[in-house]
C-alpha cells in the first residue's frame, strides 16, 4: 500500500474529531499521547468522558458497548450502585490509613473462603507487585535464583516478568527449549539469565526442561489461561506436569490469576482441579480501584510476617487501602456463583456466534477463549499456545487492527488485540449486538482483506 491513509482510518477519525483533537493535546504532556502502552492503538484512542453499566460514552458522544472493561478488571461493568454506595460512604471515612479495616479483613476471608489454596494472603496495590512478592517468597523459600515462565506469558510491567513475552518467530528459538527474549532495550543480562522459557500447553517439554534446571529453579510462574497472548486456555495435563514435576524438585508453583481468577468461583485451580503453592490475583478483587493479592500456603505466607526474624519485605503504600477493600468487598459477594455461570455463557455465545461471523464472511478467523473470557484470532483453528497467536497476528498484518477500529465505529470496544470480555452488566442483547457488529465489520473489511491480505480469505 502507499502512504495514503487508509480508509478505515479516515472512517475512524470522521467518527471521533473531539478525542483526536484531544490525543494531539496528549502527546504535548504525554510520550506518544498516553501513560499506559496496552492502552495505546492507532491512529489515537477514544477518550471516554462517562460509563454506566457496560456502556462507554466517549467526547464525541459515542455510546459503545464495552467488552474491554479496563482489560477484563470491571466484573460488573461501570459504576455498579453497590460499589458506588459503599465508596461513597468509605471516601467520607478516609481512603488510606496505614492500619487493618474491617473491610481488608472481610475482603481477605471471603476469598480464602472460596480459594481453597489460599490459606493466608497479602494485598498489594497491582497485580505486577503480586506477581514480584510471589517470586521473592519463592526465592526466599527454596534458596534458588532462577525461575520458569511461559513463553508468552506476561505476569506485570517489570523485567523477569517479561522476557518473551512477545515470542518472535526470528528469535524465539526451537519449541523444545525457547530463547530468553528481551521486550525492549531495557532488559540486563542477569535477568535474561535467570529466566527460564517454558513452551506453554507442551506436558513432555515442559517436564524435560523443569528436570534439566531443577537445581536452580525457585518457581515455575504460570497464566492458567494465557492473557495477553490471545486468551489461550491451558489444558489440565499440561498444568499437572508443572505440578507434579514442581513437587518432585521442590520448586514452588505459582499461579498468575490475575486474569483468569474470574472463570470460576475458586479460580482457573478450582476450574482445573490443580492446586498451586502460591496464587496471584488483582482486577476483579478490587471493584474497579487498584488492586492486587498473593496467598497461598500458610508456610509460605509467614515468610512475609513481620515477626519472623528476617522476613521478605513487603511495604506498600496503598497495599490494602480502606478505599479499595471498600469498592471489592461488595464487588466479590456480588460475583456469585450464579452471575459467573451466567457471563461465562454469555461469552460462550459470543464466540459462537463471532466463529459464525467469520465463516459466512469467508475471512480466517476464530474466536478462542474460556469462561467470560474471549480473543480473536486470525487462524483456522484456536490457538494452542502464543506462537499460534503471534503467526495469526503476522499472517493478518493490519487487518487486526482495521477490525479494532470499525468494531468501535459499530458500536463495541475490545482491547486492540481483539480481546473481549463479559460483564455481569450484560445480557443476551449486548452479545447479539455484538456479534452483529462483527458481521457489519467484516462486510466492510472484505473488500480490503481481498486487496491486502488475500492469504485470509477463504
Amino acid at each position: 500500500m502507499s502512504s495514503k491513509e487508509h480508509p478505515i482510518v479516515t472512517k475512524y477519525k470522521n467518527f471521533s474529531p473531539t478525542s483526536e483533537n484531544l490525543a494531539v493535546k496528549a502527546k504535548k504532556v504525554f510520550p506518544g499521547g498516553d501513560t499506559r502502552a496496552s492502552a495505546h492503538y492507532s491512529p489515537y484512542p477514544l477518550s471516554i468522558s462517562e460509563a454506566s453499566g457496560c456502556v462507554l460514552t466517549d467526547v464525541d458522544g459515542n455510546q459503545i458497548l464495552d467488552f474491554m472493561n479496563n482489560f477484563t478488571s470491571l466484573i460488573h461493568g461501570h459504576a455498579h450502585p453497590q460499589i458506588v454506595d459503599s465508596v461513597q460512604r468509605q471516601i467520607s471515612l478516609g481512603s488510606a490509613y496505614a492500619a487493618p479495616s474491617k473491610n481488608q479483613i472481610e475482603l481477605a476471608e471471603l476469598i480464602t473462603e472460596r480459594i481453597p489454596s489460599v490459606e493466608q494472603m497479602r494485598f498489594t496495590s497491582s497485580g505486577t507487585e503480586s506477581t514480584t512478592m510471589a517470586i521473592r517468597c519463592s526465592r526466599a523459600a527454596t534458596g534458588r535464583q532462577k525461575i520458569m515462565k511461559m513463553e508468552g506469558g506476561y505476569h506485570g510491567s517489570y523485567e523477569m516478568a517479561e522476557v518473551s513475552l512477545a515470542p518472535f518467530p526470528k528469535t524465539r528459538g526451537d519449541l523444545e527449549e525457547p530463547n530468553s527474549l528481551p521486550v525492549d532495550g531495557s532488559f540486563p543480562d542477569s535477568v535474561l539469565e535467570d529466566t527460564v522459557i517454558c513452551p506453554y500447553n507442551q506436558p513432555s517439554m515442559a517436564e524435560a526442561l523443569i528436570e534439566k534446571y531443577a537445581s536452580e529453579l525457585a518457581a515455575i510462574i504460570v497464566e492458567p489461561v494465557l492473557g495477553s497472548m490471545g486468551m489461550v486456555p491451558a489444558t489440565k495435563e499440561f498444568l499437572q506436569a508443572l505440578r507434579d514435576s514442581a513437587t518432585k524438585h521442590s520448586i514452588i508453583l505459582i499461579f498468575d490469576e490475575v486474569i483468569s481468577l474470574r472463570i470460576d468461583q475458586g479460580g482457573a485451580q478450582s476450574f482445573f482441579d490443580i492446586t498451586p503453592d502460591l496464587t496471584c490475583m488483582g482486577k476483579i478483587i478490587g471493584g474497579g480501584l487498584p488492586v492486587g493479592a498473593i496467598g497461598g500456603k500458610s508456610e509460605l505466607m509467614k515468610l512475609f510476617s513481620p515477626e519472623m526474624p528476617e522476613p521478605v519485605m513487603h511495604a506498600s503504600t496503598f497495599s490494602g487501602n480502606a478505599l479499595t477493600m471498600s469498592a471489592g468487598l461488595p464487588a466479590m459477594r456480588a460475583f456469585d456463583e450464579k452471575e459467573c455461570n451466567r457471563i461465562n455463557d454469555l461469552a460462550e455465545k459470543l464466540r459462537t456466534g463471532f466463529n459464525q461471523a467469520f465463516s459466512q464472511a469467508k475471512i480466517l478467523g476464530n474466536a478462542n477463549g474460556i469462561g467470560s473470557l474471549t480473543n480473536i484470532n486470525f487462524s483456522n483453528k484456536p490457538s494452542n499456545d502464543s506462537r499460534d497467536f503471534m503467526d495469526g497476528l503476522y499472517a493478518s498484518k493490519h487487518i487486526g487492527n482495521l477490525l479494532h477500529l470499525t468494531m468501535l465505529r459499530n458500536g463495541v470496544m475490545s482491547a486492540s488485540r481483539l480481546m473481549f470480555c463479559t460483564s455481569t452488566a450484560m445480557t443476551e442483547k449486548e452479545i447479539e449486538k455484538a456479534i452483529t457488529a462483527l458481521h457489519e465489520s467484516l462486510s466492510e473489511l472484505r473488500p480490503f482483506v481481498e486487496e491486502e491480505c488475500p492469504n485470509l480469505v477463504t
